[in-house]
């Protein structure tokens, strides 16, 4: 079953056009003078990992960043699910609006060197491609989605955390040690049929880190509505921490 929400248009000022041409050359932008974002009360995320759905075909999408202009995705199955989550006891915004994140890989030519800046610190990431589309969801008939980013998220490298911290979400508190920065993901239009998205906070970027600590043990199931459809979700084990980030200097990687 799908459903649709209002869209929201026109805060980044897109112009996305269907087409399956695009440019090779990334949308690079140099650092602000003052980042709009907030490392503490911004909402951080513990993706989960979705065991468990009804598969369907897959949709398609024009996808619009800051790394690749303008796009047309397959967008795949959903892979986890990101549940707005407390670190450090800091207290949370919008403790109903989730994500599930699907599968929507491409490459990107050239690599780009990305500035970045979070609550770990200063970091430069080497992104090598596309992986997948975090698009935000109510769970069990709760959440504000057209409060909150899309983000196309790319697989990066880079410099690891070793820091402990803990978390507070609706599926576990515990303490956890963050490490190596795995994806970063830019703000992102999306349009589906006639329905258009724009984020309404496109300064704030997630950087989403691998982290371990004490697993669940149970599943859980949970009913979420998106964009894209109206599922049951049983989701399981966690995988990584997002934390609101900032985007600074961008440069191709150079041979």
């Amino acid at each position: 079953m799908r459903a649709r929400f209002a869209p929201i248009v026109g805060v980044l000022g897109l112009s996305v056009v269907a087409c399956e041409t695009r440019p090779t050359s990334p949308v690079a932008a140099g650092p602000k003078p003052a980042f709009q974002v907030n490392f503490t009360t911004d909402t951080h995320f513990r993706c989960y990992i979705v065991s468990k759905q009804t598969p369907q075909p897959a949709t398609t999408a024009i996808l619009s960043d800051q790394f690749i202009a303008t796009d047309t995705e397959r967008i795949d199955e959903p892979l986890e699910l990101c549940a707005p989550t407390s670190k450090n006891g800091a207290t949370v915004a919008d403790t109903e609006t989730h994500l599930t994140m699907y599968g929507a890989p491409d490459s990107l030519v050239p690599h780009l060197i990305v500035s970045t800046t979070d609550q770990f610190g200063d970091r430069t990431l080497t992104a090598v491609g596309a992986r997948f589309l975090l698009v935000p969801t109510i769970k069990n008939g709760l959440g504000s989605p057209e409060t909150v980013n899309h983000w196309r998220c790319y697989e990066v490298t880079g410099p690891r955390v070793h820091e402990r911290v803990s978390l507070h979400d609706q599926f576990d508190t515990d303490t956890v040690r963050v490490e190596r920065p795995h994806y970063f993901c830019n703000p992102t239009g999306k349009t589906v049929g006639e329905t258009e998205t724009s984020p309404p906070a496109p300064d704030v970027h997630l950087t989403c880190y691998e982290i371990f600590g004490p697993q669940r043990t149970e599943a859980t199931d949970v009913d979420i509505e998106n964009q894209f459809e109206t599922d049951t979700f049983t989701v399981t084990a966690f995988e990584l921490l997002c934390v609101p980030s900032a985007k600074g200097e961008v440069t191709p990687v150079t041979d």
